[in-house]
């Protein structure tokens, strides 16, 4: 099973090399840079450098048997999606997840955005990732409780957003794009009841396509707890064949 959804020195918030991953696992990796425009934590455009990373990877290739494939982790943000679509038009990427960062004042994981009102932030965040698939191609709708990420949220707390979950999710699966179970939020986060939750929605459309994610930056968080998402997988009948 694929870690699909990480990082390195190539992202804005990450020194990981990819030697760190290399020579700590024999399968194939793949890295999803971070492409986010207007960045209200960084106050620029992050954006990673195709030339230097296609040419390090293809060193790398040759060193390790071509065990890594190329990825980017597109950051919508909608006033800025002209500039996004441009830059991705000529980049030839294995991976690309979607995913939805901040509202052009916060990131999400701000430590402000913990004192903001909980309702609020969700129904702002979700509006936001609801607009935003369909919007650029792309393969993953990545870790869909971002934006509440820094609250303690209940599956019971959440029920009364099922329906635009729904609506998020069909158009997911309408787009083919594969729900990803981000072990970050899952077991860093504490959100591991709410993938569940959100996984039992999703089934219940129909969805057939599925993609693990670490959301790594480093070594410690690749693949983690792997091994326990293999088993809600198993559980949920989910088989390798669904599986990115």
């Amino acid at each position: 099973m694929r870690d699909n959804h990480l990082h390195t020195h190539f992202s804005y918030d990450s020194q990981a090399r990819f030697e760190d991953y290399l020579e700590n696992y024999k399968g194939e990796l793949v890295t999803t840079e971070h492409y986010d425009l207007s960045n209200p934590y960084t106050k620029q455009d992050d954006v990673p450098d195709y030339k230097a990373y296609s040419k390090e990877i293809a060193e790398l290739n040759a060193k390790y048997g071509n065990r890594i494939k190329k990825g980017i982790e597109i950051g919508y943000y909608q006033p800025r999606e002209a500039d996004l679509i441009s830059f991705l038009k000529d980049k030839d990427y294995d991976l690309k997840l979607l995913s939805v960062h901040h509202n052009g004042v916060n990131d999400y994981l701000d430590d402000e955005v913990a004192d903001m009102d909980k309702n609020a932030i969700i129904q702002e965040y979700l509006d936001k990732l609801e607009y935003a698939v369909g919007r650029v191609e792309a393969d993953v709708l990545a870790h869909f409780d971002y934006g509440f990420r820094l609250f303690d949220v209940t599956v019971d707390e959440l029920k009364p957003y099922e329906p635009q979950l729904i609506r998020i999710f069909q158009k997911m699966i309408d787009h083919n794009l594969a729900f990803e179970l981000n072990s970050k939020s899952m077991y860093l986060y504490g959100h591991e009841d709410l993938y569940r939750y959100a996984l039992g929605l999703v089934k219940n459309l129909g969805c057939r396509k599925y993609s693990i994610g670490s959301d790594g930056h480093q070594l410690e968080h690749f693949r983690l707890k792997f091994d326990r998402i293999q088993e809600i997988l198993e559980e949920n009948g989910i088989g390798e064949e669904e599986i990115l």
